[in-house]
């Protein structure tokens, strides 16, 4: 295992065997960061975690439900009791069922809501404290592009708004505890999520369209790219940064529209500039 960037510091990761989340989780670790995997399903964080371990880093598995304030009390005092100190909570646990107009199931709705914003809200006032004993540190959401733009998904779109708001308010409040507080907004990651989606053709045709046509890059982006993005603002070296958000998407939040007619007409290509 390495060291350097996070060396000495405690990471709690929700959703932490998941896609983004196994990605940061060996990345915080390989970086010298004792981390704590928190999710619902104890096999895949005590997998993840020997793994971790296996490989020279530190790691445990913490069951945590984001929904639950009760659990959320339980998962920072175990990290209190092994760990002494929190220094990262990086918030990865998201839903996106499809809760949309015209026809909107309010049930479904608040679901979607208390695990995309409420239970954020949640690991943010339940850690903060113990970041703010510990001498401060970073507070990392896991939003989405979606949350930028008006998309068909009426309930994830309006909970990922709801996010970046969230977060921009925990920085202006606890920046004088030391405690910075960013969104990523990611544009299409491949993860177990998006994995579950590309099975079935009319998406994966959707995918490859979208990457061609609107997307700079012409990919979608990796679990990893998303980690990497974590551990710059979860690290010193991002310490004049907060209430802000980085977006990872590969280039398609910034010129998607135009993109999209430049490559479906062949413009660039027209006037010499580029692959159409």
């Amino acid at each position: 295992m390495g060291e350097n960037r996070l060396q000495g510091k405690v990471a709690l990761i929700t959703g932490g065997y998941g896609g983004m989340g196994r990605a940061s989780s060996r990345l915080f670790a390989n970086e010298g960061a004792t981390v704590f995997v928190a999710g619902r399903k104890k096999e895949r964080g005590d997998a993840l975690v020997e793994e971790i371990n296996g490989a020279g880093g530190t790691a445990y598995f913490v069951e945590l439900d984001t929904v639950e304030q009760d659990q959320w009390d339980a998962a920072v005092a175990e990290v209190q009791e092994k760990a002494g100190a929190l220094h990262v909570l990086l918030n990865i646990v998201g839903s996106n069922a499809l809760s949309a107009f015209p026809a909107i199931d309010l049930q479904e709705w608040n679901r979607v809501f208390e695990v995309n914003l409420v239970g954020t809200l949640r690991g943010i006032q339940t850690c903060a404290p113990l970041i703010k004993e510990s001498g401060g540190g970073s507070i990392v959401n896991i939003g989405s592009v979606g949350g930028m733009t008006g998309a068909f998904s009426t309930a994830y779109s309006a909970s990922k708004w709801g996010l970046e708001g969230l977060s921009r308010s925990a920085a202006y409040v606890y920046a004088d505890w030391g405690i910075r507080s960013n969104v990523i907004q990611p544009g299409w990651i491949d993860t177990d999520l998006t994995a579950a989606m590309r099975g079935n053709p009319a998406v994966e045709e959707m995918q490859k369209q979208t990457m061609d046509r609107s997307v700079m890059l012409r990919r979608s982006g990796k679990a990893t790219e998303i980690a990497t993005a974590a551990l710059f603002l979860a690290c010193d070296e991002s310490s004049y940064i907060t209430g802000n958000d980085l977006v990872v998407d590969g280039g398609w939040f910034s010129a998607a529209p135009y993109l999209t007619n430049d490559r479906t007409n062949a413009l660039a290509a027209s006037l010499g500039a580029g692959k159409a």
